[in-house]
């Protein structure tokens, strides 16, 4: 039988580890892609005060999230940038992480330090027939372009280094 998480009856504007409870005990993982990151001011519910935090919203319909050092510096990993303008459009999964904060545990939302799999195909490859995918931080899209300015005709990545090291 699948259950509610207390928390998600609280009005929360922001991603919490609870909405990725999986009513079974456990949690799931989202895929999600960055629309933008900004600096905001929210309201702590411990205090009340307002503090400035950075946040990520997204395309799909995800709650914003906070992020906090260990999610910037992840983000910056994925993106190949410290630079949060530079995030939009990286495609990113969230998961959970038990850590212990303010002599409890918390189950802290985390990216994963790894990109989602591309399964949006941005055509045929011209060698194989296959389809054309991404490959880590870089879009079906920018593959085929990438490899249509240098070979001439749209591949896949694996035909694109199999080009690459016949070419030696």
């Amino acid at each position: 039988m699948q259950k509610t998480h207390w928390r998600k009856y609280l009005n929360t504007d922001y991603l919490g580890g609870f909405d990725l409870d999986d009513g079974k005990g456990g949690f799931k993982e989202i895929t999600a892609t960055i629309k933008k990151a900004i600096n905001e001011i929210v309201k702590e519910p411990a205090t009340g005060k307002n503090k400035e935090v950075l946040t990520i919203h997204f395309e799909e319909n995800v709650k914003p999230m906070i992020l906090n050092v260990s999610n910037s510096k992840t983000l910056q990993k994925l993106s190949g940038s410290k630079y949060i303008e530079n995030w939009a459009g990286l495609k990113i999964i969230i998961g959970t992480e038990k850590v212990k904060a303010f002599g409890e545990v918390h189950d802290a939302l985390r990216i994963r330090d790894r990109l989602p799999e591309s399964n949006v195909s941005a055509g045929k490859c011209t060698d194989c027939k296959k389809d054309i995918l991404g490959a880590g931080a870089v879009t079906a899209e920018q593959v085929k372009q990438g490899t249509t300015k240098t070979y001439g005709v749209p591949l896949c990545m694996d035909c694109a280094n199999e080009r690459k090291k016949n070419a030696k």
